[in-house]
């Protein structure tokens, strides 16, 4: 949208335009901070709401302008903003209107809705109005959805439907970077015999302990833990390795064993709590492996069965590599 700065009072319109009215009082009043500036990116003016959402002050903000726009992921109103701010942009670009992550003297990021004009004098472009409103408890508050909507109530660990997701973009790296990738799936053994002999409760807390374990083996920022049934977990590792994966899997298995919580249906085992581990690690040889993520599944699948069909309580593994 372009405004002009030349335009005069309209007829009527004197009601509406108090000859008191003071626009800067209105301004440092206003949560929305505005940014005035030259088509060379000369800060023009800067409201007083600015400083207090971004952190710096009039005289220090226009030294942050050029890198002011936080530029991650490919996104063209960011990027036309980055050229606005920086002077690099042309009146005739396409004006900006987008929630955007932008930098702070804090040090965070800080969201906001970004709207943007061109302001024409006499006809002809002479500055860009930036108009930032921040967003921030919006975003804490959809976060808070999507953490609602990706968790499992009971552990903490991501349901299966997060899981899954994840599962579909670390596979579609591994296969772009050709590497390796791990699925474990772990099955409580005789689980069902826990409520049929002490209730739901010691089952929900058996549920809880293991998924601590877990959360505990899932150290790395990529690593992802979830709870995919009833008694069933699944723990993916991008970027390990087969002697990784095979040093992990066993892990989870003794220390599951070793949480000791009764479970009178595991005879075979001490009458303890035990695990079938299904592990399966694969690797692409070369781009252009077409696999979906279904084979990894499948894998940590059928392994975790064979586990199972030999009596539980061990460690099942099997290593593709995918394009040989």
């Amino acid at each position: 949208m372009a405004l002009d700065q030349n335009g005069g009072t309209a007829s009527g319109a004197a009601a509406s335009q108090p000859s008191n009215l003071n626009f800067e009082t209105l301004l440092s009043l206003s949560g929305d901070a505005i940014l005035q500036l030259g088509l060379t990116g000369t800060l023009e003016y800067a409201s007083p709401s600015a400083a207090r959402l971004f952190g710096w002050d009039s005289e220090k903000l226009p030294e942050h302008l050029s890198d002011l726009v936080y530029l991650g992921p490919p996104n063209p109103e960011a990027e036309t903003l980055h050229k606005i701010l920086s002077g690099a942009a042309t009146p005739d670009v396409s004006l900006p209107h987008a929630d955007l992550q932008l930098r702070s003297a804090h040090g965070s990021l800080v969201w906001a809705e970004v709207t943007t004009h061109l302001i024409e004098k006499g006809g002809e472009p002479a500055a860009f109005a930036v108009f930032f409103r921040s967003i921030a408890r919006q975003k804490e508050l959809e976060g808070l959805l999507e953490a609602a909507t990706q968790t499992d109530t009971l552990t903490g660990l991501f349901n299966r439907r997060a899981f899954e997701d994840t599962l579909n973009r670390e596979w579609a790296i591994a296969l772009r970077e050709n590497t390796h990738t791990t699925l474990i799936k772990v099955s409580v053994d005789k689980f069902d015999a826990i409520s049929e002999q002490y209730g739901q409760s010691a089952a929900d807390d058996c549920v809880t302990k293991v998924a601590d374990v877990l959360k505990d083996t899932a150290r790395r920022p990529a690593d992802v833990a979830a709870r995919i049934s009833m008694s069933e977990f699944a723990l993916l590792l991008p970027r390990t390795h087969e002697m990784g994966a095979e040093t992990i899997s066993a892990y989870i298995q003794v220390a599951i064993q070793d949480l000791g919580i009764p479970n009178p249906g595991n005879t075979a085992h001490n009458g303890v709590v035990t695990a079938s581990v299904g592990t399966a690690c694969a690797v692409a040889e070369h781009k252009g492996v077409l696999e979906s993520s279904e084979f990894l599944l499948a894998a940590s699948e059928s392994c975790v069965f064979q586990a199972r069909q030999k009596g539980g309580n061990r460690v099942n593994f099997s290593m593709s590599v995918l394009g040989g």
